[in-house]
This record gives C-alpha cells, sequence and structure tokens, in this order.
C-alpha cells in the first residue's frame, strides 16, 4: 500500500488464524517493524491460542518496502519518531537531517485512514491490538498518548524513550494534564539486560521504561489496564520473542487494573 500523503510504500502482510471461517471475528494485531515481528507473532498467536494464552487472531504486518537495511533503519527514523531529530550513528541510521525525521503523524494517519478502513472492509475483524519494538513501540506509545481510542490493546516492547531527550516524555505529562483518564490495556516490557549493554549505554532501555511503567502506575487512571515485564536474561533484540509471548498472554486476560 502507498501512503496517500507521504508516497512510502508499505509492505503488508496477512496471516488468518486456522479456524477464520469458523469464527464469527477475530481480533487484528497490526505488528509494526513486520520485517522482524511478523512471523513470531503470528506462530505465536498459532501456537499459543491451541491453550486459550492468546487470541486466534488476524495478524497484519506493516514494513517499509525496503531491501537495502540501511535505507531500512532510516524509514524508521523518519516515520517512528515524535520530532525532527537526529538518533546517534551507533544505532545504525546514518545519512538523515533532523527535518527529515520526527513524522510519525504521518504514519499514524496511513494506519487510521487507509490500513485500517482496508483490512477491516477485507476481514472479519473483532478488537484492535498494535504491537511494536524500539523505535516502532515508541512511535505506538506516542500514538497511545494522542489517539488512544484508534486500538484496544497495545504491546510496547522496548520503545525508544531516549530519542531527543526523552522527547516523548512531554508527550505523556501533557496527555496527563489534559485527561484523568486512559482507558485501554497496555502491555510494557524491556530486557533486563538492555542497560548493561555497553552499547547502549546512552539509551538506559530498561531504565527508562521502568520509570515511565512507575509514572503510568502513579496517574491512577482508573480506566488504564497496565501490565509491565522486565524479561530475564534478554537484551535489547532477544527480548522481541519474549515480550510477544508475555504480551500476548497479558493482554488477552480480562482488562482490569494492574501492575
Amino acid at each position: 500500500m502507498t501512503c496517500d500523503l507521504s508516497g512510502v510504500e508499505h509492505l503488508i502482510s496477512v496471516a488468518l488464524p486456522v479456524r477464520y471461517e469458523k469464527l464469527e471475528t477475530a481480533p487484528l494485531v497490526v505488528v509494526l517493524d513486520g520485517g522482524w515481528m511478523f512471523g513470531t507473532m503470528v506462530d505465536a498467536t498459532r501456537v499459543m491460542s491451541m491453550n486459550g494464552e492468546a487470541p486466534e487472531a488476524i495478524v497484519v504486518g506493516v514494513s517499509f518496502n525496503e531491501q537495502n537495511m540501511g535505507e531500512y533503519l532510516r524509514q524508521r527514523a523518519r516515520w517512528y519518531t515524535p520530532t525532527a531529530w537526529v538518533p546517534p550513528a551507533e544505532t545504525g541510521v546514518k545519512g538523515l537531517e533532523p527535518e527529515q525525521c520526527g513524522q510519525a503523524e504521518t504514519l499514524l494517519a496511513f494506519l487510521s485512514d487507509q490500513l485500517l478502513p482496508h483490512i477491516e472492509s477485507e476481514y472479519r475483524v473483532g478488537e484492535r491490538w498494535i504491537a511494536g519494538h524500539s523505535f516502532s513501540a515508541l512511535f505506538a506509545l506516542r500514538s497511545l498518548l494522542l489517539k488512544p481510542e484508534l486500538f484496544d490493546k497495545w504491546l510496547l516492547a522496548s520503545p525508544s524513550i531516549w530519542w531527543d531527550d526523552r522527547a516523548i516524555l512531554g508527550i505523556e505529562e501533557a496527555y496527563a494534564e489534559a485527561n484523568d483518564d486512559l482507558p485501554t490495556h497496555v502491555f510494557l516490557s524491556a530486557g533486563e539486560q538492555e542497560d548493561d549493554e555497553d552499547d547502549l549505554d546512552f539509551y538506559r532501555m530498561r531504565s527508562n521504561v521502568e520509570a515511565l511503567g512507575a509514572t503510568l502506575q502513579a496517574r491512577d487512571y482508573p480506566g488504564l489496564t497496565l501490565d509491565r515485564a522486565l524479561l530475564a536474561d534478554e537484551n535489547h533484540n532477544s527480548a522481541i520473542g519474549a515480550a510477544v509471548s508475555r504480551g500476548l498472554r497479558a493482554l488477552n486476560k480480562p482488562s482490569t487494573q494492574s501492575s
């Protein structure tokens, strides 16, 4: 699909649950960073739904239609981020100017105005879920704070809260000042080893996630179900599979205020 606003091509992958024809509806799980999360989510939902730990879900992967990894990483920095800023070269993102980044609002419009209406016209969709990791979890976190009604459940694995001096926390604070509730279900996780990785010391992934979780819990939103997980023995990359497994189990439970 081509974004009407940006002209960017997105590769959309769709996997239906095995028993789709027998189901009245099925939850829709939109997986950002589909190039490295889509298959994991498909396998996890199919296996874990056998014993009720995960839903029988329609899984939709959203990827940038790029074969070159350098350009794929640049696309992530352009469209998943909240502000015009250039990340350190250690992230693998090179060759961008600040004004090219911070275009998350355009991607959010693509999801809400193009992708979701198309998918829901083609398939029998129940609840809407979204899942992301790192930059794409940062995008999902921003979307949660600006358009919380767009999805029913949010799987945020190691969001890149560090971006632009933790600019996302200003968005969170603005939401809290303007709202007394956040009626949704959020799973927030980080790998136990993320702060220990020398090349990630600047980013403090685990510490930032733990601090955000504590802040959201302290807001005491009556409608928010918040599940947090520190994933033992996992680093930034290895945490993806564990976050999908833990996140599916947490989000598949009835929504009640939790910690």
